[in-house]
């Protein structure tokens, strides 16, 4: 099995897309050929790569950020390419996806995978499952698979496998085993941090302009 690991991330290599789909393919059967490349936001040889080994691979995984309950703009011109090159080589590779968000709940991510879903369906591509993952930016904080990232873990093993079998399935909906007081509280600190190094005090973050 061929597969293409899509990463939509503007932040690219550092980012938390880059990450989980690291992790999946550590999970993929181990005759799976998984290469792991980088969306480029502006047309480019190395999109028209992409879309290339897109249109010849048997599985395509995008994982990416949610940017205003969107996909983000950077992932836009490696989609236009890979529809084009899907079409005229009329293949179906089999599409799964990656959405991760800073919300803590996972369902904020749906809006996003459903357009997704909706330009596979263009493309001709199959559709195969996504997975949401609330508060994304906890992906990295533990050991894949244990404490707060447990049911992550879990999520992704389960992701491999349906790669491997080919098989299609209902979203799965990840929120990290930690409480959402807690995750809320951290977000508050950090916001707050940020403010103190430009030289703002907390309540200039709730000052309505």
């Amino acid at each position: 099995m061929n597969a293409v690991l899509l990463c939509g991330s503007p932040r690219a290599k550092k980012s938390n897309s880059a990450y989980l789909l690291e992790q999946l393919r550590d999970r993929m059967e181990k005759d799976a050929l998984a290469e792991v490349r980088q969306a480029a936001a502006a047309i480019s040889d190395a999109n028209e790569r992409l879309a290339e080994s897109v249109a010849a691979s048997d599985v395509l995984v995008i994982a990416l950020p949610l940017c205003a309950d969107a996909i983000p703009s950077a992932l836009y011109e490696a989609l236009d390419r890979i529809r084009e090159h899907v079409s005229r080589a009329q293949t179906a590779p089999m599409l799964y996806l990656i959405v991760n968000s800073g919300f803590y709940e996972a369902r904020q991510n749906e809006l996003a995978i459903e357009m997704l879903w909706n330009w596979c369906a263009a493309c001709g591509m199959r559709r195969g499952r996504a997975l949401a993952v609330g508060a994304g930016e906890m992906s990295q904080v533990a050991k894949m698979g244990a404490g707060p990232l447990k049911n992550l873990g879990r999520a992704l093993d389960e992701l491999a496998n349906d790669i491997g079998q080919g098989r299609s399935g209902e979203t799965m909906f990840v929120e990290p085993n930690f409480p959402r007081l807690f995750y809320r509280m951290a977000g508050h600190r950090s916001w707050n941090e940020q403010a103190k190094k430009n030289g703002l005090k907390p309540r200039d973050l709730l000052r309505a302009e």
